[in-house]
């Protein structure tokens, strides 16, 4: 009787012992197949987004959109491009990115040729058409830091002769900071598309034997984005102000991976602002 109780508990002993390591088997099994399938999602992955850089480098060079398919690895991969322009209409137009207080945000008022040079002669300009020549300028105001943005805007023109000016303005919407000598102006509340949030300013143009060209803006105390509304009476375009690309790159397997470039029309650096240039040789007297 003794024998048969010892032969049923080693029994017991070896199918616990079985079922143990039949558990850390099966877990090893399933943990080595879970490493399988991400390896081979991150180089699906992988694969669609170098398809998908492959696309940017495409249509940068066509500027145009597509859909190509091409060799990626040891199969295909297709990439998808759109080609667009920045603005081009009468529709409201956010500034793409976020200006840091001290920066530059730079708006042209005039097209560019093919070349990425300037219009500055064509028929088709902002203030083409009948005078006055206004547009609606708004910056927001962040939440983190709180000081309310003054903002600096320049306006670059040309006039009949071929030379070259700068209209300036400062507005600062805080009435009680004082001593910079901006204006005091810049009406908190609706604006620009926006319910409320902004701070709204009309500028008026100069078109008197005069063409302006681009439209610089400094944000100073705190950083802020623009909002730019053209004039609805007459109705007036802003001209494009640079292009935005993107690719979306998608494996034999269905995964794919989208990139996004936005660029602006090249303008000067900041610093620039505060040099004094001319065509022509700078004289200096004393006076």
């Amino acid at each position: 009787m003794t024998i048969h109780r010892f032969r049923g508990q080693a029994l017991l002993i070896t199918v616990l012992a079985l079922t143990i390591a039949l558990t850390v088997a099966l877990s090893l099994i399933r943990r080595t197949t879970v490493d399988v399938k991400t390896t081979a999602q991150l180089e699906e992955s992988a694969r669609a987004f170098s398809v998908a850089e492959a696309g940017i480098e495409d249509v940068l060079k066509r500027a145009s959109g597509t859909s190509v398919t091409i060799q990626s690895g040891n199969g295909s991969a297709t990439f998808e491009t759109k080609y667009e322009f920045l603005s081009g209409t009468s529709a409201v137009y956010t500034y793409p990115s976020e200006t840091q207080k001290g920066d530059v945000a730079t708006v042209w008022l005039v097209p560019h040729n093919p070349d990425d040079s300037l219009d500055e002669s064509g028929v088709q300009h902002y203030c083409e058409g009948i005078a006055p020549c206004t547009i609606t300028i708004c910056w927001e105001q962040p939440s983190i830091p709180t000081d309310i943005p003054a903002v600096e805007i320049s306006v670059f023109y040309k006039n009949t002769i071929g030379a070259y000016n700068i209209q300036r303005f400062a507005i600062d919407p805080y009435i009680s900071r004082l001593g910079n000598y901006f204006t005091r102006g810049g009406t908190v509340g609706a604006g620009c598309g926006r319910l409320s949030g902004v701070y709204t300013a009309i500028i008026t143009l100069p078109t008197t034997n005069a063409r302006p060209l681009a439209l610089r803006l400094r944000p100073y105390y705190n950083k802020t984005t623009f909002l730019f509304s053209p004039s609805t009476s007459p109705v007036r375009t802003l001209p494009s102000q640079g292009f935005e690309v993107s690719s979306t790159g998608k494996t034999e397997s269905g995964v794919t991976r989208k990139i996004v470039v936005k660029k602006h029309y090249n303008a000067s650096a900041s610093i620039f602002d505060f040099v004094l240039y001319s065509n022509t040789t700078i004289n200096n007297a004393a006076y």
